[in-house]
């Protein structure tokens, strides 16, 4: 065989490989392109769980969760074929973020009501969830008395080759709508039931606990104004005069007057003065026993309006000793 008729035989046969190499590959493509697709999708998906977030906790005795999506259905709903349907995930996010602390102590319920929770197909291959949610404080009568509501939406555009309806594809809706549901709930509550929120203890959050003066006793005594200050002054004014000697009347103080303690100087002169009261005393004691020199008692400037007449002593040398001649 020449040189040229083999240059020619070979060109053909190359030829021949590359049209059998593209036609496989055309065969194979689609195949590969479903290959790349389904590794895609997952087909494992974490549980939707909220407790990592901070809890609401409510000053109420009860928290209760109404489903409005039974008795109230969305046409055309498929979230339930997601991994974790709208309805569980909201089920899920009431149980780990919201609680009833008020206890006994409060009077007053809680209502979570979901009234809807939905992911429809809608024309053009897209995916569109809706969630409404409302809370409600309520009355010991069933009444109203505070409310607030959360919405919250997503819309998907899967790829055309891929499967709209698919797990992944609803799952990321469902978790993108609960993204957004947790963020815009922590802002209503806060904005519409801010009086209502309590921390774990049952405390309330929003300050309303002030500080309050002790009594006497140490016991917490609630806040007073001008008047019951005075008041509590004047019960208290007794027992400080009490202790001082002086009378122990209730004085009148003043409203906002200054309390100024008792000095011990004052106190000093009082006792001194109760002191020197008891000779007095003991003195007038002594003037109502006979006197052998004056049975009459001795003469008061201070008794001379009496219309008695007192005997007075004799003059100086009148009395003489028996011994003595008269």
């Amino acid at each position: 065989m020449s040189d040229k008729v083999h240059k020619r035989f070979c060109a053909m046969m190359l030829f021949s490989r590359m049209r059998l190499s593209g036609l496989t590959a055309a065969l194979l493509f689609p195949a590969l392109l479903a290959g790349c697709a389904d590794q895609k999708q997952p087909t494992q998906f974490a549980p939707l769980r909220y407790d990592n977030l901070s809890q609401i906790n409510l000053n109420v005795n009860t928290l209760t969760l109404v489903d409005n999506t039974a008795t109230h259905p969305v046409a055309g709903d498929i979230g339930y074929k997601s991994p974790t349907p709208p309805v569980q995930a909201l089920r899920q996010m009431v149980q780990d973020r919201l609680a009833a602390k008020g206890g006994i102590t409060s009077a007053n319920s809680a209502q979570f009501v979901i009234d809807r929770a939905s992911i429809l197909h809608e024309p053009g291959g897209t995916l569109q969830g809706q969630i409404d949610v409302h809370l409600d404080i309520l009355n010991p009568d069933g009444s109203k008395t505070a409310h607030t509501e959360a919405h919250a939406t997503q819309s998907l555009h899967p790829d055309p080759t891929e499967d709209t309806e698919s797990q992944a594809n609803l799952y990321n809706v469902t978790k993108g709508m609960m993204d957004s549901i947790n963020t815009e709930l922590d802002t209503q509550v806060h904005r519409a039931l801010g009086k209502w929120l309590v921390d774990a203890g049952g405390m309330p959050v929003d300050g309303a606990i002030q500080a309050q003066p002790l009594t006497a006793d140490g016991s917490p005594a609630p806040a007073s104004t001008g008047a019951s200050a005075a008041a509590t002054q004047e019960a208290l004014s007794p027992v400080s005069a009490a202790k001082t000697g002086q009378a122990t009347s209730p004085v009148t103080v003043p409203e906002n007057a200054p309390v100024v303690a008792p000095s011990t100087d004052a106190a000093t002169q009082s006792t001194t003065s109760s002191t020197e009261a008891k000779p007095a005393a003991a003195s007038k004691t002594q003037d109502s026993e006979p006197n052998a020199i004056f049975p009459a008692g001795e003469d008061d400037d201070s008794s001379s309006s009496s219309s008695s007449t007192k005997a007075t002593s004799p003059k100086p040398g009148y009395l003489k000793l028996p011994s003595q001649p008269q």
